[in-house]
Parts: structure tokens; C-alpha cells; sequence
């Protein structure tokens, strides 16, 4: 019961860390990996793979803190709408998961990964679009939002392509890590016939 309730501590402090590196290192390191979080993979892997307490105390728990801790570090109020709007997101994530948990395929998860990778790209771009004063209120304004983004800040499909990728690989890395070894892929070999 302990093993459980610490290893389920250890992993938040470390999905915490993931999140929070880019933000609090000044190196060109900490710019690469600003956009990589394991926060949507383990929304879709927790509901789907994890028991439901753990899912979501891992899932909610990871996002709440980071969360807040961002938003105290560039002076913004503890909860923000656009807080509550990717909690609102991810929860439909964690449901999503959670509805395909009969359906735990390799081939599924990894569906699932790219189809909410994509949806979130576009949701957080047009949130973006909608409240930042930097974008015309029109079609140009959110192309420009989904594809360049604003001047002087990477470009917007940087944070598409990351996102996928990263989505991908920790989504990867939980279903390997979580699933029994019997329910994993099973890679047959051909059998040659002799003549």
C-alpha cells in the first residue's frame, strides 16, 4: 500500500520537474524542451492504463502543481482561465483514456496520441488567437495564430510538431512501462518452409 502511495508521489514530483525545467533554466537546453510535457500522454495513459485513484491524482495532481507554480512564476494569479481551460482539456483526455480502456492496443494509443495532440495544438493556438492583443481578430489573424505565431517567439507549428513528438514518446513509454508483458505487442516471426 506504501510501495504504491510513494511511487505514485516520486512520479508526480517527477512529471512536475519535467514541466517546470524549461521555465526555471536560463540555458538553450531548457529552450528545446520548453513544450515537452508528459502531461496529455499521461492524461490518455492514466485513464486508460492506471487505476482510477492513481490516474487522477497523477494526472490532476501533475498539472495543478506545475500549474500554479508557473503561473506564480510570471506573475499571473494562481488559477487563470486558460488554467482552467487545459484542466478542462485534459480531463477530456483522462476520459477519453478512460473510455478505451477495453481497447488497450498499441495501435490505439498511439491513434488516440496523435488525434488529441492535434486537437490541443489547434486549442491552445486559438485560445491564444482569441485573447492575446498581438493577433487581428479575423481568418489571417488565427492562420497566423496555428502557423507562424506572434514575432519573437518560436514559431507556432515548433510547439505543434513538439507537442506530437513528445505526446508520442511518453504515451509510448507509459504503455511499454504499464502494461502486463503478455498484453503488449507480439511480434511473430515467419516460419520458412523447407522445400
Amino acid at each position: 500500500m506504501y510501495r504504491k502511495f510513494y511511487l505514485t508521489i516520486l512520479l508526480l514530483i517527477c512529471f512536475v520537474s519535467i514541466r517546470l525545467l524549461p521555465a526555471f533554466s536560463q540555458s538553450t537546453v531548457a529552450e528545446m524542451l520548453a513544450n515537452i510535457s508528459p502531461l496529455a500522454a499521461l492524461a490518455l495513459c492514466g485513464g486508460m492504463l492506471l487505476p482510477m485513484r492513481i490516474a487522477m491524482i497523477l494526472t490532476f495532481g501533475t498539472f495543478l502543481l506545475s500549474d500554479t507554480i508557473l503561473n506564480l512564476k510570471y506573475g499571473f494569479s494562481v488559477i487563470t482561465p486558460y488554467s482552467l481551460l487545459l484542466l478542462m482539456f485534459f480531463a477530456a483526455i483522462y476520459f477519453l483514456g478512460y473510455s478505451l480502456r477495453n481497447k488497450k492496443s498499441f495501435s490505439v494509443l498511439l491513434v488516440s496520441t496523435f488525434l488529441t495532440s492535434i486537437l490541443f495544438y489547434f486549442f491552445a493556438n486559438t485560445f491564444s488567437f482569441m485573447f492575446d492583443s498581438g493577433y487581428q481578430k479575423n481568418l489571417t489573424g488565427w492562420l497566423l495564430a496555428n502557423s507562424k505565431g506572434l514575432p519573437g517567439y518560436p514559431p507556432a507549428w515548433l510547439f505543434g510538431i513538439k507537442f506530437i513528438l513528445s505526446n508520442t514518446l511518453f504515451a509510448s513509454a507509459f504503455y511499454f512501462a504499464l502494461m502486463p508483458r503478455n498484453e503488449t505487442i507480439d511480434v511473430a516471426i515467419p516460419q520458412t518452409q523447407k522445400i
